[in-house]
């Protein structure tokens, strides 16, 4: 049981829709706004998400299947480069949406058909704020368990610091000591079921990431659970064109040796960088991310290479240029997380509505871990 338990459900309620922010909506799609054109009052919450029409998906992976958010299932099947087919990242409720002509006017022409056929209509899933294209979430179902943490109780658990390197595919990379609680720490307090088979963590922006909690063959795939590889300090004047070495942490070091981590290198909640806690997020003019506290997940890299040149560089002719299959572990180090799924959901249970634990927890730097936990006590 946690030492720390999470404020009862009813006094999250209390703080619920004082605040309404617009969630994350990628630049150019239009599908967002013809939802809220028929029901504004889902701006900013559960429903205000990609989820809603999209689908999350299953991989192979060693003989075993896993499965991906919507996030990561979409730049799998559709692609970055947006050339795989789109259609086969909707659900059933995306799919009538699609097929009924993708407007406004769709959204309230399959209000009456159940998509997911879980019995309940579309409209009153949504009334229930439901998501109407999966049949796992219904207006019978009741709120997963959950804790939430505030600052001081993350700051009252085992803290882990660790020096590491931050490698990104198309911005710059950087070294940087980052402290706080490791994530296999934090599940544990919060009370994880044997049950349990990884994490998605959420930004309030709508992104999402998943986390298995045992180590998988997929090079994107981050463990939860475990010690990292130890990585070499990779130095070079012409790589302190695209790699950052400015931190404190970074004074002294050399060259090839190896980076000794108290502990080991491990998924990380972050809560300060060098010692300073970390900014809180906001959203930008251009509506997105700006910022990466006040909690962000560090992973280290599961191959651990020196700082390569960003991909969007046109002089690849450098030292350590642009290697694809370079672990580029910035990206999966998901930045302002405010939610933690505990995979799978309990039976009978269902998501808890974003707005409880969106922007609003930003302000106040609380996290809520939730899904295959342990009941808190009332």
């Amino acid at each position: 049981m946690s030492k720390n338990p999470g404020i009862a459900f009813w006094f999250v309620l209390v703080f619920l829709s004082l605040f309404a922010f617009a969630a994350y909506h990628h630049q150019g799609e239009h599908d967002s706004a013809n939802f809220l054109k028929v029901h504004p009052a889902k701006a900013g919450g559960k429903l205000d998400h990609c989820v809603l029409c999209h689908s999350g998906g299953q991989m192979d992976q060693g003989g075993s299947k896993v499965v991906l958010g919507s996030c990561q299932w979409c730049h799998c099947k559709y692609g970055y480069d947006k050339k795989g087919p789109l259609t086969a990242t909707l659900n059933a409720y995306g799919r009538d949406y699609l097929k009924c002509g993708r407007d406004n006017a769709a959204v309230t022409a399959i209000a009456g058909l159940d998509s997911d056929g879980d019995g309940f209509s579309n409209g009153s899933e949504i009334a229930a704020d439901r998501f109407p294209g999966n049949a796992n979430d219904d207006p019978k179902k009741t709120t997963a368990p959950f804790r939430v943490y505030s600052r001081a109780q993350l700051e009252s658990l085992p803290q882990h610091s660790q020096f590491l390197l931050q490698n990104a595919a198309k911005s710059g990379d950087r070294y940087a000591e980052f402290s706080g609680v490791t994530m296999e720490t934090l599940l544990a307090d919060a009370g994880i079921l044997d049950s349990a088979t990884g994490i998605t963590v959420f930004a309030p922006d709508g992104w999402s990431q998943y986390h298995p909690l045992r180590p998988l063959a997929d090079p994107a795939l981050y463990p939860v659970l475990g010690a990292y590889a130890e990585a070499e300090y990779h130095f070079s004047p012409q790589a302190s064109l695209w790699c950052d070495y400015g931190a404190p942490s970074c004074v002294g070091r050399k060259s090839g040796e190896t980076i000794k981590v108290p502990g080991g290198l491990r998924m990380l909640l972050a809560l300060k960088r060098e010692g300073v806690p970390l900014a809180p997020a906001s959203l930008s003019k251009d509506n997105k991310l700006d910022g990466e506290g006040p909690y962000r997940v560090i992973v280290p890299q599961k191959m651990p290479s020196p700082p390569d040149q960003s991909s969007k560089a046109k002089d690849q002719g450098v030292l350590w240029s642009y290697k694809a299959d370079w672990d580029h572990n910035a990206g999966s180090s998901t930045r302002s997380v405010t939610m933690i799924r505990v995979e799978p959901l309990p039976a009978g249970t269902t998501d808890i509505d974003s707005m409880e634990a969106g922007w609003r927890y930003i302000v106040e730097e609380k996290i809520v871990i939730y899904g295959a936990i342990a009941p808190p006590h009332s």
